[in-house]
């Protein structure tokens, strides 16, 4: 029997409740936006206690479904002031799908002005004042949740970024390793949990078993074809291999590379900060790649990244990562856009919201660009908690408004990762459209023929990637429509079809559109900024070229 938690931090109560008949074929992505947009009012302010923060795992959570780990956190966006999900590996999702656990609601906020961690586990919910956390790291606030309560268990926390409630907070979980390095980075859901005055969850499965399968030897067949599937594509042996950062020197080669705040398409330095030259200094190093970011993980895209020293310095270490401190800042030095990102880890903050920050700072005279030093000390301020360091570390549009600057890189207040739409002209569209604000999972389309098949597959990759992101599947795996729906059908006993699975992610996508529309975001925020119309891009001088009117379309279709 699933089950759904409320936490009311108003009196610091829990109670369980059954699955309500209407969550029953929803999970991930598909449940968190639907408890916003049934229960959370649009116009109300993200850090209110008002707004509610979901972590719904996905409908496969805690099976043995391949790459089926992924959990959903949800809330009111402070970055975008619309709906958000933030996506996310590590051990957590796979826990709670063990635990039988629908979804975890987090509603109002306490009394008292102090911090708190919430321990589950078979036996119930606990509700513990924790204030000998506060003002913590997170790889500090880990080991000693770890040590507190078991190795073995999962933890989602905030570093002081969530505490001080800055929009480019993150909400870190640990990976099979025990690190805060996988992060629900985007839309700064990490200040919703600190609003909530949440520190940490602490999510323990003991004496739990893996779930089993309605038709059990229909699925287990079904995991091992999908398993297989993933094992025969080209990209699992590269991102193996590399990781996700082996693809920097590709993007930099196309001009599709964001490059000092972009500028430019392509970064003299990318063979430095990415490629594969970075997996074989690693290796040198004692560090490696190949690692699962969560149970269950077959493409093993994630990777331990050592120091000049030889010493463990950040695990995770992703494209996004290094092209946002790296290339977007003009540093070349592989040592230091480490270090940002492991100081972001710490803190808790999105490394391409605070990429993009920092690049709005470059083009303010604040930071310049190439300078590593400088960027740390940056990072330093938003420690610090200084006035410059919480302008930053409110992201890359209200730094911009701060400094005066009209040139900003961001969607519905959100920054745009690590993709040049002037390249990617299908990606472009992705980010302008995508009610999550610019967002790179589920929109990243390199080749495509013409705007209207851009139009097109936009609208179909933001479906599918909302029926992956409800049945907690990563996307790296590469989820087809009919391998859906076979996991469904074998696991819950269903009878859904590929047309089902698809009405599942359509119904995500209108349940999300209709509260940003009733949040205040009309048609007009799909758009990207007008310097990406302008400003033609080197060195293949593009421009994005694709008309509102083109852009529009996305969504004003029969299928949405």
């Amino acid at each position: 029997m699933e089950r759904v938690i409320r936490i009311n931090m108003d009196n610091l109560q829990a109670k369980m409740e059954d699955t309500p008949i209407e969550f029953a074929r929803l999970g991930g992505r598909g449940l968190s936006s639907h408890i916003i947009q049934t229960e959370v009012p649009p116009t109300c302010h993200p850090l209110s206690k008002a707004n509610k923060l979901i972590f719904a795992p996905g409908l496969l959570a805690g099976s043995i479904a391949p790459n089926s780990g992924r959990l959903s956190v949800g809330a009111k966006s402070p970055l975008t002031e619309g709906i958000k999900e933030a996506n996310v590996g590590g051990t957590v999702g796979h826990k709670l799908g063990r635990l039988g656990i629908k979804a975890l609601i987090v509603e109002g906020e306490p009394v008292e002005d102090r911090l708190y961690i919430i321990k589950l586990d078979k036996d119930g919910i606990v509700i513990i004042p924790c204030p000998e956390l506060a003002g913590l790291g997170n790889y500090e606030t880990t080991v000693k949740l770890l040590q507190a309560h078991g190795k073995k268990a999962g933890i989602i926390c905030i570093g002081p970024a969530g505490e001080m409630r800055l929009a480019a907070a993150s909400v870190a979980m640990t990976d099979p390793d025990g690190r805060p390095s996988r992060h629900a980075a985007r839309g700064g859901l990490g200040a919703v949990m600190g609003a909530k005055k949440i520190k940490a969850l602490v999510i323990d499965d003991g004496a739990t078993q893996v779930r089993q399968a309605k038709e059990k030897t229909s699925f287990q067949e079904v995991c091992r074809a999908f398993t297989k599937d993933i094992l025969e594509h080209k990209a699992t042996g590269l991102f193996s291999k590399y990781g996700t950062v082996g693809g920097l020197s590709y993007l930099s080669k196309i001009g599709a590379l964001p490059t000092r705040n972009f500028s430019a398409g392509s970064f003299e330095g990318n063979a430095r900060i990415g490629g594969k030259g970075v997996a074989e200094l690693n290796d040198t190093r004692g560090g490696s790649f190949g690692h699962i970011c969560m149970p269950g993980c077959v493409v093993r895209c994630s990777n331990v990244m050592h120091d000049k020293d030889k010493k463990f310095l950040t695990a995770g270490f992703e494209y996004e990562s290094s092209a946002m401190l790296g290339a977007n800042l003009g540093i070349d030095d592989l040592d230091t856009v480490m270090h940002l990102e492991k100081m972001c880890d710490n803190l808790g903050l999105d490394t391409m919201e605070m990429g993009a920050a920092l690049g709005v700072a470059g083009d303010a005279g604040v930071l310049t660009f190439g300078d590593g030093p400088g960027a740390l000390k940056l990072l330093q301020e938003v420690s610090r908690g200084t006035v410059l360091g919480r302008v930053l570390g409110q992201g890359a549009a209200i730094t911009a408004r701060v400094f005066g600057l009209n040139r900003v890189p961001v969607v519905k207040g959100q920054a745009i990762p690590a993709h040049d739409p002037r390249k990617e002209i299908g990606t472009g569209i992705g980010y302008a459209t995508n009610p999550q604000g610019a967002d790179h999972t589920g929109v990243i389309i390199f080749h495509v023929e013409n705007i209207a098949e851009m139009v097109e597959t936009s609208r179909q990759k933001q479906i599918n990637t909302c029926a992956y992101d409800s049945m907690g599947l990563c996307q790296m795996a590469e989820p087809t429509p009919e391998v859906m729906a076979k996991l469904a059908n074998s696991f819950y006993g269903w009878n859904w079809s590929v047309e089902d699975v698809a009405a599942l992610g359509q119904s995500v996508l209108e349940e999300e559109l209709a509260f940003n529309r009733n949040a205040g975001l009309g048609p007009a925020t799909d758009r990207l900024p007008d310097f990406f119309k302008d400003e033609a891009l080197s060195p293949h001088k593009g421009t994005f070229d694709v008309g509102d009117e083109e852009i529009s379309k996305v969504f004003n279709s029969p299928k949405i």
